[in-house]
């Protein structure tokens, strides 16, 4: 039992002794032999501890030179430890392009959608050019035109030989072509200049109850138009876009050749106000013009009015469609300060249009529109491609 005892004293000196010369062993390296030691421990694989929270619970006994680790270093541990990245996750913009650009997926080009609504509101007026832009709109318009009307006609017996004056009905025919060249310039104070030339050509037929009629054709440059128009106020609010016009018709047209009355001839002043409201994609219109028209060889045709109101949708990128509603009013024709009874004209017209953005700086516009009442055309096609100039 002594030589036990004596052995255990014995033990434990030399084991503390060994840990002081361990430590010292430590303490005695060089910097450069520590580099080199790390250095070759750097180059080892090391497995990193998997990231948990464990909680240890160790005794000390004598002799045992390892001290415990606690549960705050483990946690420290899994603190520290980087999260593994997942390979499914997108890791540049390229990835989430892809996503959009799927099957079944596609991207909206919005500048594009706007492009294509101003285009049209541009034509119609409703929206001015910005400055130092021009913009040049060759058009061509085709209209029918189907009336009816009693005139005083001398009628022959075949029989007899006879001539009475009798009131019969003739339909009044017409074809109308005309070519046009619109001109707008963005001027400084958001106004626009505005210049516009037609040539006609012209078809009319007469046919009368009885079976005859007859026929002529016509041609020969309308009246050139100028004018200027202004933004007066902007959309805000409850409030929209106001937009002022005033246009002079010189009258320097024809007013017929060849016996066929043309649309031109007469000088007249026209004043217009456009109302613009957006909410996109959609865009309303709502105008109002008066046209005071003046004499001229003892002729005065009556002053004209009129009202309309039109929506137009931005459908796709490159696409817009329009459709409207006009209802114009024209006064009796005076002729030597006597009034021409029913001469007088109230008629409207609806409107179907589409515009299509071609590229940056051309644009295809189409309209159709259809009479409403007796005095007004049958029917019309427009077909025009603004060109912009920047």
């Amino acid at each position: 039992m002594k030589s036990k005892t004596v052995r255990a004293t014995q033990i434990v000196p030399l084991a503390l002794a060994g840990m002081l010369c361990a430590a010292h062993s430590q303490a005695a390296e060089t910097p450069g032999q520590q580099r080199e030691r790390n250095d070759v421990r750097a180059a080892q694989p090391q497995d990193l501890p998997e990231p948990r929270v464990q909680t240890s619970h160790m005794t000390l006994h004598a002799g045992e030179g390892a001290l415990p680790h606690t549960a705050a270093q483990d946690t420290q541990v899994a603190q520290s430890a980087p999260a593994p990245a997942d390979p499914r996750a997108p890791a540049t913009e390229s990835g989430r392009t892809a996503q959009r650009s799927g099957p079944g997926v596609f991207e909206v080009d919005e500048d594009a959608a706007q492009r294509a609504l101003e285009r049209t509101l541009t034509q119609s007026g409703a929206l001015l050019l910005p400055q130092r832009t021009v913009e040049i709109t060759p058009s061509y318009t085709y209209r029918r035109s189907e009336q009816s009307a009693a005139v005083l006609a001398t009628v022959v017996n075949p029989a007899t030989s006879a001539s009475t004056q009798a009131v019969i009905n003739q339909r009044n025919r017409q074809n109308e072509n005309t070519f046009r060249v619109d001109v707008r310039a963005g001027l400084p104070y958001n106004s626009q200049l505005e210049f516009s030339l037609p040539y006609s050509i012209m078809r009319t037929s007469q046919v009368t109850d009885f079976g005859t009629g007859t026929s002529a054709n016509g041609n020969g440059l309308g009246d050139a138009t100028l004018g200027i128009a202004k933004t007066l106020a902007r959309e805000s609010g409850a409030r929209p876009d106001l937009v002022g016009r005033l246009t002079y018709n010189f009258g320097n047209g024809k007013r017929q050749d060849n016996g066929v009355p043309l649309t031109g001839g007469f000088r007249q002043i026209i004043a217009e106000l456009i109302a613009l409201k957006r909410q996109d994609p959609l865009a309303f219109v709502a105008s109002a013009f008066y046209g005071k028209t003046f004499e001229k060889d003892g002729i005065r045709p009556g002053d004209s009015a009129g009202i309309s109101l039109s929506a137009t949708l931005a459908a796709s990128p490159a696409t817009s469609l329009q459709l409207g509603f006009s209802q114009v009013y024209r006064k009796k024709q005076e002729n030597n300060g006597i009034t021409l009874e029913g001469s007088d004209q109230t008629y409207g017209i609806a409107t179907f249009g589409a515009s299509s953005v071609l590229s940056r700086d051309l644009t295809l516009v189409t309209q159709l529109g259809i009479g409403m009442g007796n005095d007004a055309p049958k029917y019309s096609f427009t077909i025009s491609l603004p060109i912009l100039f920047r």
